[in-house]
């Protein structure tokens, strides 16, 4: 008679983690939206507005492009972070965790300084969804949070 053992079961979750997953999809979302506000700003209202405070064709042409860029560069960041929350926090996979920490405080900090020189659309956007990376970082790596994040043991 074969019996087989079964599986030591795996810890529950642990509530700061689900907070911290919920920290970096709200943040995540936040962030798609400021890139999906900066695509479909219209141009045209900025260009009069550059071009009566005196910029010139050249260069409100290049502001524009340039806001354009960085609103594709958030939705793709925002869904990036949102897609790697599922796996570090719902399996509680390490290399997950590392990667998105790393991504979102770097982003973080790029939002922040947007916001800080005066190139973020809607700069409350910005700086909440930092906040909200910033805290799901700090939270995943409380003590409460590690043995989620514990390595499974080879058999």
């Amino acid at each position: 008679m074969n019996v087989e053992k079964p599986e030591p079961a795996s810890p529950a979750r642990p509530r700061i983690v689900t907070v911290a997953f919920a920290g970096w999809v709200l943040g995540a979302v936040l962030v798609v939206l400021l890139g999906l506000i900066s695509l479909t700003f219209p141009a045209d209202s900025l260009r009069t507005q550059l071009t009566e405070t005196g910029g010139e064709p050249d260069a409100v042409e290049s502001v524009i492009t340039v806001l354009r860029t960085v609103g594709v560069l958030e939705i793709i960041v925002g869904l990036a972070i949102g897609f790697l929350a599922g796996p570090a926090c719902r399996r509680g996979d390490p290399r997950f965790r590392r990667a998105l920490t790393v991504l979102s405080i770097v982003f973080g900090l790029v939002l922040l300084g947007s916001v800080t020189v005066g190139f973020a659309i809607v700069p409350l956007l910005a700086t909440l969804g930092a906040i909200l990376f910033f805290v799901a970082c700090v939270l995943v790596y409380r003590p409460s949070a590690a043995p989620w994040f514990a390595a499974p043991e080879a058999p």
